[in-house]
C-alpha cells in the first residue's frame, strides 16, 4: 500500500549575497563585492564618528536653536522641549551618501539573472507556521505547531540572523510561496504515522525527507530584495530584468 504526504502551507525561499573569498574571486561579479566592501568600510568609519560626535553635535544644535529662538522672540519665550529632543535627530550626510552609493551600485548590478545564477550566494528555505499535513489529499490530525514552537526552529532562524548581522553588508532575497509540498521519490510505502514527521533545519520532514517539492505549482505571496547596511538600517531594491 502506498500513500503520499504533503505539507499544505507556505515556504520561504531565502538567498543571501555577501562578500566572501569565493564571491570576491568571481569572474563576473568579483569587482562588485570588492567595491561594496570599500564603501562599507568607509560607512563603518563614518558610523563610528557619528556615534562619538552625536551627543556633542546634538548639544550644539540645541543650544544654537535656543539662542536663535531667544534672539528672534525674546529671552526664554520659546525653548526646545527636552522631552521631544533626541540626539538621533543629528545624522551624518556623508554616511547617508555612502549608503546611497552602495544602494545605487547594488541596483545597477542586481537583476533577475544575477539573483538566479550567482553561485557564491547562500541559499536555504524554511517552512512557515501556517499550514497542515495531508495524506493523499485529505487532512489528518497531525499537530505541527509544536515543531514551529520548538527551540530548534527558533534557534535555527536566530543563528542565521545573528551571523548575518555581524557582516558589514549583505543583500537578501526573500520569496514566500504557498502550495502543496511533497518529498522527493514520490509516494511512500506502508502506513502513515505522525511519529515520522520531524523538523530539521527549519523544514518539516517525513521519513527524513523534507516536504519541499511542489505538487501542483505554487502561488507567490511576497518577493522582496533588500540591502542591509552596517549601521543596522536597510533599503529595498527593485528587481529588474537582465
Amino acid at each position: 500500500m502506498s500513500f503520499e504526504v504533503t505539507f499544505n502551507g507556505d515556504i520561504q525561499y531565502i538567498k543571501v549575497f555577501y562578500s566572501s573569498e569565493k564571491t570576491r574571486a568571481g569572474k563576473y561579479y568579483g569587482d562588485f563585492y570588492k567595491k561594496m566592501d570599500a564603501l562599507a568600510s568607509e560607512l563603518k568609519r563614518l558610523k563610528q564618528e557619528l556615534d562619538e560626535d552625536s551627543e556633542k553635535a546634538a548639544r550644539i544644535a540645541k543650544d544654537a536653536a535656543n539662542k536663535a529662538l531667544s534672539e528672534r522672540f525674546g529671552s526664554l519665550r520659546y525653548i526646545i522641549d527636552e522631552n521631544h529632543w533626541d540626539e538621533d535627530m543629528v545624522i551624518s550626510k556623508i554616511l547617508n551618501d555612502r549608503k546611497a552609493d552602495m544602494l545605487s551600485l547594488a541596483q545597477k548590478t542586481f537583476n533577475n539573472e544575477v539573483l538566479l545564477e550567482e553561485d557564491g550566494a547562500e541559499e536555504y528555505q524554511i517552512h512557515l507556521d501556517e499550514g497542515g499535513i495531508e495524506v493523499d489529499g485529505a487532512g489528518v490530525e497531525s499537530s505541527i505547531i509544536e515543531f514551529f514552537d520548538s527551540d530548534d526552529y527558533y534557534e535555527f532562524n536566530e543563528a542565521k540572523l545573528e551571523r548575518l548581522e555581524k557582516l558589514d553588508w549583505f543583500i537578501i532575497w526573500s520569496r514566500i510561496e504557498a502550495g502543496e509540498f511533497k518529498t522527493e521519490d514520490g509516494p511512500h510505502e506502508g502506513n502513515y504515522s505522525s511519529k515520522e514527521l520531524k523538523m530539521k533545519d527549519g523544514l518539516l520532514t517525513f521519513r527524513g525527507l523534507p516536504l519541499v517539492i511542489p505538487s501542483n505549482g505554487t502561488d507567490i505571496f511576497s518577493n522582496e530584495l533588500e540591502i542591509h547596511f552596517a549601521d543596522e538600517t536597510r533599503a529595498s531594491l527593485e528587481m529588474s530584468d537582465a
